[in-house]
């Protein structure tokens, strides 16, 4: 409700009712200087970090976690999560980084953050950004505009910390050649799986083993929460703009949404790249210009560009004949865009420089770029707007109801005084898994109820096809539910579980012949012997191997070659044993090593950004207001 409120305010009624809870408030002391910082749940330094951004950053944080689970939270769950601590040891971080970027003078300004969001492709339209679609997609992620560029602009400050510390120092050698061996490096497992499936047979089930794994899990056969609503529901489709659009408006929006309706060039190019970076010493990459020149005189005297670039481009599109496909500007380095849009289809460029070596482009294909004429999208554009104009009006009259209501007193009083002109719908009760028929499209009202407490007004909630506003009129908590009921239930859940445990208990009896010196293959006659492929921890796993096994099996050798412990995943135990290794490519490393030079300086960064927060923490006067958190 008081969100509703605060993006309401403009209306006269709810300005007089701010007022009056304001006014309140202050009579009350609400508000008042606690302990000579106003509103602060912490200083840090002597910033304060207030209440409101506290229970902000709290609120979007439980946001998102009800979305990951699909409805409401118990309260039990947060409690255990801790996440009043969470959020303000997030936030004590966050002030942190800020002031200690500050005093390195570190900052990023409006036109930097303009520019990270400008150039995201998630934000773009034919290729151009457009703001419409910007904050669209925020918000069907649930994000502000503001707290999306807060969050992108403290990302764009750490980061900028980590490239400054990762200024005073360097990556040996032998510790790039390590990670080289580590990453690339191949392993071929063993494992036997013990699938419960297999030992459901040899559960032993009887009347008091059921009885007493029901006792036990007693907590795990409760009846779900129901709720009884009363709701108002404003569909879209009910309403019309006030006046339809007019020749002016749609106009308007078209040259304000021109990007939408443009095609821009796209161009299809091949191209061949002899890998350099700045790293390279002098003399090597004169070499490798000119052998890139030297590519270019074949070409010149016949040589087909596709065979050239299978042979000596050192990138992925080698194998396709350097094919790029189509790209837009934009999508490219500035000096490759450059000089692939000067080409006319069939043209082969100069040697092109880059910050990822020497280029040679051939233009393969050219389609134009073109714009729908305002005619053209007259329709759709008018459409559109009809349906805006819907939405809005659809939403004021859901507005107007929810301010009337509270002026009734309840919606009950509201639909009285309305005299027959407004019904609330009512239910029965329900389950959140079978909600009655009007509401089974409406997954947004049925997760809001099961929100609420008993005699609660929810705030006007968006549906996909309307607004609600509900009114809890009565709920049924979990029930537990005796034996008999759910009997079935109970054998089902005790033989799962029981062939679960009876599986690994077979797996820890392999592996403790393992460890105790048995021979693997001795150890495991007559059972079923899995081996995998050769996998490194640069590939992806494939689908047909458990990825938990090639994860924890990963750091297996010779020396080392059997899992110390069982792996369970669901209901299946693995034991996990080495068979082979294979040393990566030495000639591999030349071509990876700047790739994963960059990713140790990232790790290191990383590891150095939270080293120097910890540092900033340990020196930092940090004073907490344990009395907001008493009141949560």
């Amino acid at each position: 409700m008081l969100d509703l409120m605060r993006r309401k305010a403009q209306s006269k009624l709810l300005q007089v009712i701010i007022l009056i809870i304001i006014l309140v408030f202050i009579f009350w002391g609400v508000g008042s200087n606690q302990g000579g910082v106003q509103n602060a749940v912490a200083t840090v330094n002597g910033e304060s970090i207030t209440f409101q951004d506290f229970q902000k950053e709290y609120d979007q944080t439980v946001t998102r976690l009800r979305d990951q689970l699909g409805g409401t939270i118990p309260q039990t769950l947060l409690d255990t999560l801790n996440l009043d601590q969470t959020t303000l040891n997030s936030l004590i971080q966050q002030t942190l980084l800020r002031q200690g970027a500050a005093q390195m003078g570190l900052m990023v300004s409006d036109a930097e953050l303009r520019d990270a969001i400008q150039g995201m492709e998630a934000f773009k339209s034919n290729g151009v950004f457009d703001v419409a679609w910007y904050e669209q997609v925020l918000t069907s992620s649930r994000m502000t505009v503001s707290k999306f560029e807060a969050n992108l602009r403290y990302d764009l400050l750490a980061a900028k910390i980590v490239d400054h510390l990762s200024r005073f120092g360097s990556i040996p050698q032998a510790a790039l050649e390590d990670f080289f061996r580590y990453q690339y490096g191949k392993t071929k497992l063993q494992y036997v799986k013990f699938d419960a499936a297999n030992f459901t047979d040899k559960v032993d089930v009887n009347e008091k083993k059921l009885a007493a794994s029901f006792e036990e899990h007693k907590g795990g056969y409760m009846t779900p929460p129901q709720v009884k609503l009363h709701y108002l529901a404003f569909s879209f489709g009910d309403s019309t703009p006030a006046t339809p659009p007019d020749e002016a408006q749609i106009a308007q929006y078209y040259e304000g949404n021109k990007a939408r309706y443009t095609t821009q060039e796209e161009r299809r190019a091949r191209h061949i790249l002899i890998k350099s970076t700045a790293a390279d010493a002098p003399d090597d990459r004169a070499a490798k210009r000119k052998k890139a020149e030297d590519l270019l005189e074949q070409i010149k005297k016949g040589a087909k560009f596709a065979d050239l670039a299978k042979k000596h481009s050192e990138d992925g599109s080698a194998a396709k004949g350097g094919d790029l496909g189509f790209f837009r500007r934009g999508q490219m380095v500035p000096p490759f865009e450059a000089a692939a849009f000067a080409l006319k289809a069939g043209e082969t460029s100069a040697v092109v420089e880059t910050q990822f070596g020497f280029h040679l482009i051939q233009m393969e294909e050219i389609k134009e770029g073109s714009v729908k004429g305002l005619d053209a999208v007259k329709t759709e554009i008018a459409t559109l707007l009809s349906r805006e104009g819907a939405k809005t009006a659809t939403f004021q009259k859901a507005n107007d109801a929810y301010e009337q209501i509270i002026l009734a007193g309840s919606l009950a009083k509201y639909a009285s005084a309305a005299q027959g002109t407004v019904s609330p719908v009512e239910t029965d009760f329900f389950t959140q898994d079978a909600p009655p028929e009007s509401l089974r499209d409406l997954p947004e009202a049925v997760n809001a109820a099961f929100g609420l407490k008993k005699g609660e007004l929810s705030s006007i909630i968006e549906t996909a096809k309307g607004y609600v506003i509900l009114f809890l009129a009565d709920n049924r908590a979990p029930e537990p539910q005796p034996f008999d009921a759910v009997k079935d239930k109970v054998k089902t859940a005790y033989i799962a579980q029981e062939s679960a445990r009876l599986a690994k208990t077979a797996a820890e009896e392999l592996l403790a012949k393992l460890t105790g010196g048995e021979e693997f293959t001795t150890a495991t006659a007559g059972l079923v012997v899995t081996e995998t492929p050769f996998l490194s921890r640069s590939e992806p796993i494939p689908a047909s191997q458990p990825s938990q096994i090639i994860e924890r099996g990963a750091n297996l050798s010779a020396a080392a070659p059997i899992l110390k412990e069982v792996v369970s995943v669901g209901t299946t135990s693995f034991v996990v044993a080495f068979k082979e290794g294979q040393d990566p490519d030495p000639a591999l490393f030349t071509e990876k090593q700047e790739e994963l030079r960059q990713q140790l300086i990232q790790e290191r960064g990383n590891d150095l950004l939270a080293a120097w927060v910890e540092n900033l923490r340990s020196k930092a006067t940090i004073k907490t207001n344990e009395q907001f958190f008493a009141k949560k």
